[in-house]
């Protein structure tokens, strides 16, 4: 993706600290189900688990409206869903957002944590409700609207953890995965808990749609193995943001992992990078390019142990008007072990 200029960092940016409160909006009664629990029959959590964390993406290289979302699924044991998520396609064109934490004291330069457009608002999320039925290792979701879709369940932690993979829908979406546990959607790990982890078992497997840089060429850029690229996390200072680099001070890339949005009562993060060579060559100390922008779940398991994260890519262009869709990165990704 080329990388080119965006509007200049608005507003006074806030510390890196911020309290552990639960926010209030993670409490599904808005969304849940329309369906009486009377007229419904027992049916088993899929896996014995309640909440799930989904990315799921419709993308196709002879597309240039490819979509991704990222979704909190609540299972109930009357057979209901609950689901809340996070969408971004190539059909509308935004631009990035701020989280307001400054990730200063941890490697990476102190800058503003970027995050995908609406990502650091739970405002700006929608919601669907529907019910479900598990039958050996099949889950199948049909949604009020409608809609439905079909997930393969596995077993991982030694039955901690459940894993999902896409096995059907009939809304167009081509990859998806994630994972789920019983662990409450405020049951956030820290910082330094995140720091502490070994991320060189982290496998990254991912599906992205981009362009080949000397001939705009979609392709699916697809990877599975580990470690990630980051595998050392400095804390920042107070406590609630991740800095790293990799390579050079002139030459490497500044990764940074924030929450999403304060108060941090929730389990969603956003991984931001970017190419210091570029902010250097425009006089910057934070990129304001097309940077890396990834929304985040925290994956953790029944026993509250952090796996990694579900997330997706919505790095659309803002500020190569010529180029267009072509210099979008989208996509679907998972770091977990």
């Amino acid at each position: 993706m080329k990388l080119t200029m965006m509007a200049l960092i608005g507003a006074s940016l806030l510390a890196c600290a911020a309290d552990e409160r639960f926010e209030s909006e993670y409490d599904h009664e808005e969304e849940n189900a329309r369906v009486t629990p009377s007229a419904l029959e027992a049916a088993p959590l899929p896996l014995g688990k309640t909440n799930f964390a989904m990315a799921i993406g419709g993308l196709r290289t002879n597309s240039k409206t490819n979509w991704v979302r990222l979704g909190l699924y609540t299972f109930s044991a009357n057979g209901t869903v609950s689901e809340r998520h996070w969408h971004w396609s190539q059909s509308t064109r935004v631009n990035r957002s701020y989280t307001g934490f400054v990730a200063s004291g941890c490697v990476a330069r102190a800058c503003n944590v970027q995050t995908a457009n609406g990502y650091d608002s739970t405002g700006a999320s929608e919601t669907l409700s529907g019910t479900y039925s598990v039958s050996g290792t099949k889950l199948h979701i049909a949604w009020s609207s409608g809609q439905w879709e079909d997930w393969t369940l596995g077993s991982l932690a030694g039955g901690a953890l459940a894993n999902v993979e896409l096995a059907g829908n009939d809304f167009g979406a081509t990859h998806g995965y994630g994972n789920g546990s019983n662990a409450a959607w405020n049951a956030r790990k820290s910082a330094a808990t995140i720091a502490a982890a070994d991320h060189t078992r982290l496998v990254h497997r991912f599906d992205l749609w981009k362009t080949n840089d000397t001939n705009s060429t979609p392709f699916i850029d697809h990877g599975d193995g580990a470690p990630f690229w980051v595998t050392g996390w400095s804390k920042c200072s107070g406590g609630s943001c991740l800095g790293a680099r990799t390579g050079s001070a002139t030459t490497g890339t500044e990764y940074y992992v924030a929450p999403a949005n304060s108060p941090t009562g929730h389990r969603r993060d956003t991984l931001w990078h970017w190419r210091i060579p570029l902010a250097d060559a425009r006089g910057e100390t934070c990129y304001t390019g097309n940077s890396h922008v990834k929304p985040l779940v925290q994956i953790v398991d029944d026993n509250g142990i952090f796996h990694g994260w579900v997330g997706v890519e919505a790095s659309l262009n803002q500020t190569a008007p010529s180029q267009g869709v072509l210099a979008d990165d989208i996509g679907v990704f998972r770091i977990l072990g």
